[in-house]
């Protein structure tokens, strides 16, 4: 998803005390009693300040920007492994049964690596998401429907932010069981509730997002026509520049859409608490989906 930048935002000015140099007995009774009510407030200020964390929120706010910058390329480099992870898979089966039926075995063991892996890289993601729920840039920029803004807060890094310590943990119950004794099963198919989560907000912004070019598109078009008819070349180029701006949003919008649709069972597959033993999808058509994903997702990225 296309995102924006967070923005500091400034704690309000404190309180200002005006006293005047000369005041009569009235006015001086008045003054008393208004700094009796400052220092009231001053000294709920003091206490409130004290209880602060010592981080304000604009600080909190920056630093969440610069780490999410700085560990911006993890994202790039798990998005080719997750190719890697699933044409390796893709090759393995394949050529189980042929005569190069020898090369399975170790495509299955990179496949498998990769994707543990993937959940090393992914140790980033709780402050990414973070980020993302505090500044509001999953929604992207330029959209005008605070719905869009909501549910990209709440719902998609709202989501994220319990789908990533849940699978961290999942991950050292695998890795490291006598450490951390939990089910790493049940805290896997916790996490993936949260992933399916995600997906489903996604396609609802991303449905957000259509109507609204729709809306602004037919808008543009009227006064597209007016302009024509007045004869206003400048102003018709403009709008002509604006509406290829609108439509270049299109393909983006669309490719989201077809990599949620293969999502979405495999989520629901992981999301049940007993697929091992009864599983919602076979091999195939599981590690097919999330392959159909991984090609789509390298297209959109490259394309974007």
């Amino acid at each position: 998803m296309r995102r924006r930048k967070s923005v500091d935002v400034e704690d309000p000015p404190g309180l200002i005390l005006v006293t005047s140099l000369a005041l009569d007995d009235d006015e001086n009774d008045s003054q008393r009693s208004n700094d009796a009510v400052a220092a009231d407030v001053d000294d709920e200020t003091f206490a409130s300040n004290r209880s602060r964390p010592r981080w304000r929120d604009e600080e909190l706010d920056k630093f969440l920007a610069q780490y999410t910058s700085l560990f911006y390329g993890t994202y790039v480099a798990d998005l080719g492994m997750k190719l890697l992870q699933w044409t390796s898979w893709a090759a393995s089966y394949f050529l189980r049964g042929s005569r190069f039926s020898a090369l399975s075995p170790g495509l299955y063991q990179l496949y498998y690596e990769v994707s543990m892996a993937r959940y090393v890289l992914r140790f980033h993601g709780f402050l990414q998401s973070l980020e993302g729920y505090r500044s509001g840039s999953w929604a992207g920029t330029g959209w005008s429907d605070p719905l869009i803004d909501k549910v990209a807060k709440y719902a998609m890094a709202g989501s994220m932010i319990f789908y990533y310590p849940l699978e961290h943990v999942a991950y050292a119950g695998w890795r490291l069981p006598e450490l951390v004794a939990v089910s790493a099963h049940h805290f896997s198919v916790v996490s993936c509730g949260f992933w399916l989560l995600y997906i489903l907000a996604d396609v609802a912004i991303c449905i957000l997002k259509l109507k609204e070019l729709k809306r602004k598109l037919g808008a543009l078009a009227v006064k597209l026509n007016e302009r024509k008819r007045n004869d206003d070349k400048e102003a018709v180029a403009s709008l002509l520049d604006e509406e290829q701006t609108l439509l270049g949003e299109y393909p983006y919008i669309k490719l989201e859409l077809i990599r949620c649709a293969f999502w979405i069972l495999p989520a629901v597959h992981w999301s049940l608490p007993n697929y091992p033993s009864k599983p919602l999808l076979g091999e195939l058509p599981l590690n097919g989906m999330m392959l159909a994903e991984a090609c789509t997702h390298m297209y959109q990225s490259l394309d974007s």
